[in-house]
């Protein structure tokens, strides 16, 4: 439950950015709040920030300065136009580089216009409904690192990490759009699409590549090319695969198999998909939940599991549902504001 503290914070944020049209950003440290404007506020608020603070973003775009080494949680308003319709979408320009200082950092509702990346080993970094390019581990053995209910058009290149877990994302790209895992990650209830095919020179292209000792569980995987197959490399083995939901029959020779959907149709799945690329118009509910189950007994893909996928990927920081500001003052002076806010638990 968010704190009355932390939602008269986003409000103030919201209407203070609202009324004089400048982009305000909030750091929370040790019960109080500071505010941050100019040129740069958000660069200004992290270097102002020690471990364990809060900054809060408002709509807009926000440029990254140098390496993340700081345990610190950041929440945007959210990217998806049903979440950030009345603040605008928080934007993050350049590539995210987390150092070790980073462990323990969240990131929320957040639009990166490039991905994340590891300099470092940075533990127990959550990453929850954000927009990204891609997340890239570069060798980095580190470990608990959580990806939850995220966009990424891309690919999750999970090299040295320990322990992940990948949970209700959509991950859209082309070839190796989830690979380099191992180390016992968990990739549950995504929606993986990629496109496997025979490239130049006899080369074989795949969806999912060189991934052992893992489990996958309750994830949708379609390879949209014409090589349907091409979905899981040789170098895909020793992972167990329960009630994974395939548009395409892959070898199920080199890892084990339980209760899994094979040769599906991709088109028939979904209430509006559109294929390879992402789209916000999609919806990926499922046009009959109780075809496909999931382990856990409800439905496969985003909407189900332990963490299923909230419509709009609203962020858990106060949300902002209406805001009415009047054109100008009635008679007596008085500017009407008419503003809800909408607190979440999670």
């Amino acid at each position: 439950m968010k704190t009355l503290q932390q939602l008269l914070i986003i409000v103030l944020l919201f209407s203070t950015s609202t009324l004089f049209a400048q982009k305000k950003v909030a750091l929370h440290s040790n019960g109080s709040a500071s505010f941050f404007t100019g040129a740069t506020p958000f660069a200004d608020a992290y270097n102002a920030a020690v471990d364990g603070d809060t900054i809060y973003l408002p709509g807009g775009t926000f440029a990254v300065s140098g390496y993340m080494n700081k345990r610190i949680a950041i929440y945007g308003t959210g990217h998806h136009p049903d979440s950030s319709s009345v603040m605008g979408e928080t934007i993050i320009t350049g590539n995210v580089y987390l150092d070790t200082g980073a462990a323990k950092s969240r990131f929320e509702g957040i639009k990166f216009s490039d991905g994340i990346s590891y300099k470092n080993i940075a533990d127990s970094v959550v990453i929850k409904r954000c927009y990204l390019t891609s997340i890239h581990f570069g060798g980095k053995a580190s470990v608990g690192t959580q990806i939850i209910e995220n966009v990424i058009v891309g690919s999750i290149v999970g090299t040295g990490s320990v322990n992940s877990v990948i949970a209700n994302n959509i991950i859209k790209g082309g070839y190796n759009v989830v690979g380099n895992f191992a180390n016992q990650a968990w990739i549950r209830n995504n929606i993986i699409v990629g496109e496997g095919y025979l490239a130049s020179g006899y080369m074989e292209r795949y969806v999912i590549n060189e991934i052992t000792d893992c489990l996958f569980d309750n994830n949708i995987i379609f390879n949209e090319s014409t090589r349907i197959n091409n979905v899981l490399s040789s170098s895909v083995s020793n992972n167990t695969f329960k009630n994974n939901v395939f548009n395409a029959n892959p070898d199920l020779s080199l890892n084990t198999w339980e209760n899994n959907y094979f040769d599906v149709v991709s088109s028939t799945v979904f209430t509006n998909y559109t294929g390879l690329v992402f789209g916000y118009a999609e919806d990926f509910h499922l046009v009959d939940p109780a075809t496909y189950l999931g382990t856990t007994g409800d439905e496969v893909g985003i909407y189900g599991g332990f963490t299923p996928a909230k419509v709009g990927m609203i962020p858990s920081n106060p949300h902002f549902q209406l805001k009415s500001i009047a054109p100008a003052t009635d008679e007596n002076g008085a500017l009407q504001i008419q503003i809800q806010v909408e607190a979440q638990n999670d």
